[in-house]
């Protein structure tokens, strides 16, 4: 398991941006996307591009907390976590998925 208190789907997030910026090669390395995947007019999932591949992290349930977290590497290995609250309200994420693209 992952620990991942105070991780939550829109703390780090400044703008919304198309799904085809994070596939420009003259994005900047370190972007960030917010993306409305079910239509409902709420941003609930976020894309990080880094120096080091990329993450995805989704707020399932529409509570304001990420609740599947993705971690893709440049190598091509991704990982994958479903992330629940404990009693006390941190966070932990549970190994769901993990191979190579």
């Amino acid at each position: 398991m992952i620990e991942v208190d105070g991780f939550a789907a829109g703390g780090f997030l400044t703008e919304a941006v198309e799904p085809d910026d994070l596939d420009d090669a003259g994005a900047p390395l370190d972007s960030t996307g917010v993306f409305d995947l079910d239509g409902d007019g709420h941003y609930e999932t976020t894309v990080r591009r880094t120096d080091v591949g990329m993450t995805v992290a989704t707020d399932v349930d529409g509570d304001g907390v990420t609740d599947k977290f993705t971690a893709f590497g440049r190598d091509g290995r991704y990982r994958s976590w479903e992330i629940f609250r404990e009693a006390n309200g941190i966070g932990r994420g549970e190994l769901t998925e993990s191979g190579e693209l």
